[in-house]
């Protein structure tokens, strides 16, 4: 159940149309160092940055089905053709990289999830 945009009664990943929630969770990244992998997860903010070029790029905040956060880095390349369209689930492909001993995922792609229609207007 939805009230203002929250979900009340679960979480956004109950209302998601598919049922796959990625191939790895955050718990689980530093085993995937230099590895691509498909991930799913729930915006929660972005920060727009510009390159040494003056070139947009973006870091996102997600978390993953389990609740743990994982952040993102969209450089501009992926950001012009896959950018984040605001609050929702998306899944995520990215290479994890390592750096200052924790992971860092580098957006290939992404894109919004679609969610279940809502019931009351069927």
């Amino acid at each position: 159940m939805e009230l203002i945009g929250f979900c009340v009664s679960g979480t956004l990943f109950d209302l998601a149309r598919s049922d796959f929630r990625g191939d790895v969770q955050s718990r689980e990244l530093l085993d995937h160092v230099g590895r691509t992998v498909r991930m799913v997860g729930d915006f929660v903010a972005e920060k727009f940055v510009k390159t040494k070029r003056g070139e947009l790029m973006k870091f996102g905040t997600f978390f993953d089905i389990e609740g743990k956060f994982f952040d993102t880095v969209h450089f501009p390349p992926s950001l012009a053709q896959y950018p984040l369209r605001g609050a929702g689930i998306y899944l995520i492909e990215e290479k994890v990289v390592q750096g200052f001993g924790c992971p860092s995922l580098e957006v290939i792609r992404c894109a919004k999830m679609p969610l279940k229609p809502d019931p009351r207007s069927i």
